[in-house]
């Protein structure tokens, strides 16, 4: 009887049939770059294991290469008498044979005993991974190892490597050990079993199916398959097949003919694919493909990068498995569809990310759309590269807001049979342009194949001239798949060109050519763009306001701006309108009144720009007004609150400048015409134009007659309205102040990595339990609570989750303004409960 490994053995559990080729035909397995590259992160996380395992250098590693398997088994033998840490210990016993990964002696209740650590490159424990570490155990003990704990040590992915190499924190453990042990039973029929299947002389019959990629692909797929009869019209086809209906299906019939499944069962866009597929003809819906195109005009950018990540982080500030970005194209299509085109490639085996970022900054510097191809990719690398980097943050977040997912609009109008259910660039590229196409590149033709390229062109042993080679075989393939973007993007556009503005005279365009928006700079950079670009840099440098830079360029839109977003007339009445402070003739001004005319509700304006600059006192200000407003049933007396204030001051004339302005914006001919129009005003609205971050946790609700609106929700168009084709140019800068954190600013958020500052997230109940026991050692986190906090009912705390983290040694950076003790957190609930 042949001693079955555990990895055979794991097989089994997948499928018999992978066990007994495994055996007698391992030839006919054809393992997929991805899996060739689970198993090089596997080597490298063994390799940085024993270094957490035995900082000192004091144990051993069996070399099974080298010594056979009799040989690995009889030096684990010996080698287990010295007591030391023990790597790639062997076992064969009970008709198993298994290497463990780490060995570690251990003493229980005074007896010598040993732990075994099963290493994982996964970031959680599987399922299929406790089965392994109950059949190490098994054969271990089988042996006559005292085996009396079991762990599985798996990737923290929240871990970031401060670099030096030093990986401690890399590994967390969950400890296995009473499953395990308790799995012995188990186990020994799984080895029964599949001893039964190796010794048998033809394979088991068994019909490829959803095991052939549960727990992990199988390698024997083509050769299991190539026997089978296939369908005209195979299953596989069908995108999205996630129902459990369809699914339970599919297993229970065995059906594999997509003609074969009922309609009731299918979603519209695998009906659709069904239906194109059957006919043999494209579907492409025209008019909806336009409107969604005609949203984006040109010109417009095709943006696609390239990433590599590492399961063993290789750079400072980086998480394991991070897709750092090394390469990008940028083809621009200009307002005649004419292209150019830019692009970054970094192979010098060093962090490319923040070079990367500021390159792209460079060449995305027009507020015009940015096409890519599946948005959640490319949005998430340009989040994480503006956390990482305070210096290109806006501008990060500025391209991130201009993003326009090609796929989408492609999933949703367009399909070729010849797709075969996927939308996948390389599949919808032949079925529009036969001419292009990745196969004829030299090199790299997918993302596997280019992160491979990357890994080559960057190893110390790659000579200058295959390195020139690689670099070239890169820049063609990512340079493809944003000209192939281009022409996905020309043909559900039907080549539409979308007219831009332009004069039909000489001197109507000369006077285009004048106007801020279209004005360039010696860099080609328009004079608008580059003047946002300039005001937005004030947010990285001290004691410069921004909101007063921007507050005007802003408000010379924001009647349009609130127009588009309510679908109704909104009138600008006058910006830093005076408020008469209460007991004197003193103000505060609110940044901007304005007047729904639909409702005749004033709207009372707020600008902020950073997460830093709320007041809870002149919100409470903005408060009064509003209720001032609500019991009198009329505004007429901001007049006389006017009149009072500028009799007070030296600038009369300017105090009646603002009275002219209200009666501009009502449209009042004189003083008494003017005061009964705002008696018609019998409610206000407070509305904050404020980044998101910055929300209070006790913000009133609209039903209140209070708005909160960050940048991300001004519209993106202005439609038809006065300058609206600079607009975008302003929306698009704005967009960045929505996660420009102080944390982000300071360089310290959790930022180089994305990870967290907080070691906890807990209910409120919870949260109390903790802090009974806790006290003042642990801290929960709360947004400027010492302000949000009094106000806060108990109704409004217990409907909250919390962060929270050891007051000293915790997670990260912490702001004290945002982080509470927890003694102090418990006794303020107790207080309210006590009706305090």
């Amino acid at each position: 009887m042949r001693a079955l490994s555990k990895s055979k053995l794991i097989a089994f559990r997948q499928c018999p049939k992978r066990l007994w080729l495994e055996v007698h035909q391992p030839d006919a397995r054809e393992d997929s770059r991805t899996t060739q590259a689970v198993f090089q992160t596997g080597h490298e996380v063994g390799a940085v294991a024993q270094q957490i395992y035995d900082p000192a250098g004091d144990g051993a590693t069996i070399d099974l290469q080298a010594e056979g398997v009799a040989g690995a088994v009889g030096s684990t033998r010996m080698l287990l008498q010295t007591r030391k840490p023990l790597f790639e210990a062997g076992f064969a016993a009970a008709g198993g044979l298994a290497f463990a990964d780490v060995m570690l002696p251990i003493t229980v209740c005074e007896t010598p005993a040993w732990k075994i650590v099963e290493v994982k490159s996964s970031t959680s424990v599987k399922a299929y991974q406790e089965e392994d570490a109950a059949i190490q155990s098994y054969i271990a003990r089988a042996a006559g190892v005292d085996v009396r704990s079991v762990s599985i040590a798996h990737i923290d992915a929240a871990w970031i490597y401060p670099g030096g190499g030093n990986y401690k924190g890399l590994l967390v453990e969950k400890d296995v050990t009473e499953a395990a042990l308790a799995r012995g039973a188990e186990v020994a029929a799984w080895i029964a079993c599949a001893q039964q299947v190796a010794a048998q002389a033809v394979p088991p019959y068994v019909q490829t199916g959803a095991q052939c990629e549960t727990p992990f692909p199988c390698g024997f797929q083509k050769h299991c398959r190539k026997n089978e009869p296939s369908a005209e019209f195979p299953i596989a086809w069908l995108p999205r097949i996630s129902s459990k209906a369809l699914k339970d299906f599919l297993i229970q019939s065995g059906v594999q003919d997509m003609r074969d499944v009922p309609d009731a069962l299918l979603t519209s866009l695998q009906r659709r694919v069904r239906d194109a597929t059957l006919l043999g003809q494209a579907y492409f819906d025209a008019e909806g493909a336009k409107k969604d195109l005609l949203k984006y005009p040109l010109p417009a950018y095709f943006l696609d990068f390239e990433t590599i990540q590492f399961g063993v982080p290789r750079w400072a500030g980086t998480r394991p498995f991070q897709m750092l970005p090394f390469q990008f194209s940028l083809h621009r299509m200009d307002a005649q569809g004419q292209l150019s085109h830019q692009d970054f490639l970094d192979l010098s085996g060093n962090d490319p990310s923040e070079a990367f970022a500021v390159q792209l900054a460079r060449a995305c510097a027009e507020p015009i759309p940015v096409f890519v191809y599946h948005a959640g990719f490319e949005g998430s690398r340009l989040k994480e590269l503006a956390q990482r980097f305070p210096a290109v943050c806006v501008q990060m977040e500025e391209i991130r807001g201009r993003l326009v997912d090609l796929l989408s609009i492609a999933r949703a109008r367009y399909y070729d049979p010849r797709q075969h259910g996927s939308w996948s660039i390389k599949k919808v590229l032949p079925t529009i342009t036969p001419d292009l196409g990745y196969d004829a590149l030299p090199g790299a033709q997918d993302g596997g194949m280019a992160m491979a390229a990357y890994l080559e062109a960057t190893a110390p042993a790659t000579s200058p001239q295959r390195k020139a080679l690689i670099r070239d075989e890169l820049l063609a393939y990512c340079a493809l798949d944003t000209r192939a973007m281009v022409e996905i993007w020309r043909k559900i556009s039907q080549n539409l060109l979308i007219p831009q503005p332009t004069g039909n005279t000489q001197g109507e365009k000369d006077m285009l050519m004048q106007s801020p928006a279209h004005s360039e700079t010696a860099s080609g950079t328009p004079f608008f763009t580059a003047l946002m670009q300039h005001l937005m840099q004030g947010t990285m440098i001290p004691k410069v306001q921004v909101e007063r830079s921007i507050g005007p360029i802003i408000g010379f839109f924001l009647a349009d701006v609130f127009a588009t977003k309510l679908d109704t007339k909104v009138v600008m009445l006058c910006p830093e309108f005076p408020i008469q402070k209460a007991g004197n003739n003193q103000s505060t001004n609110i940044d901007w009144l304005m007047l729904n005319r639909a409702t005749q509700e004033l709207l009372l304006v707020e600008l902020k720009t950073t997460d830093t600059t709320f007041r809870p006192e002149q919100a409470a200000i903005y408060r009064e007004l509003q209720s001032k407003i609500a019991r009198e049933g009329s505004a007429a007396f901001l007049l006389d609150d006017l009149d009072a204030i500028g009799a007070a001051s030296q600038e009369r004339g300017k105090y009646q400048n603002v009275r002219n302005l209200l009666a501009q914006g009502f449209g009042a001919a004189d003083g008494n015409e003017l005061r009964e129009a705002l008696g018609h005003c019998k409610c206000a609205r407070v509305i904050y134009l404020a980044p998101q971050v910055s929300k209070p946790v006790d913000w009133p609700t609209s039903e209140e007659g209070w708005t909160w609106m960050s940048f991300a929700d001004l519209p993106e168009s202005l439609d038809a309205r006065g300058y609206a084709d600079q607009w975008p140019a302003v929306r698009s800068s704005l967009l960045s102040l929505d996660a420009l954190t102080r944390r982000l600013r300071n360089g310290d958020a959790p930022s180089a990595s994305g990870a967290r500052n907080y070691r906890d997230m807990l209910d409120f109940d919870a949260l109390l339990a903790r802090c009974r026991t806790e006290g003042g050692s642990w801290v929960v986190g709360l947004k400027n609570w010492r302000s949000v906090l009094p106000s806060m009912t108990l109704e409004q705390l217990r409907a909250k989750a919390y962060k929270c983290d050891l007051a000293e040694g915790g997670v990260g950076n912490k702001l004290g303004s945002n982080w509470i003790a927890g003694d102090q957190f418990l006794a303020h609930v107790e207080k309210l409960r006590n009706g305090g």
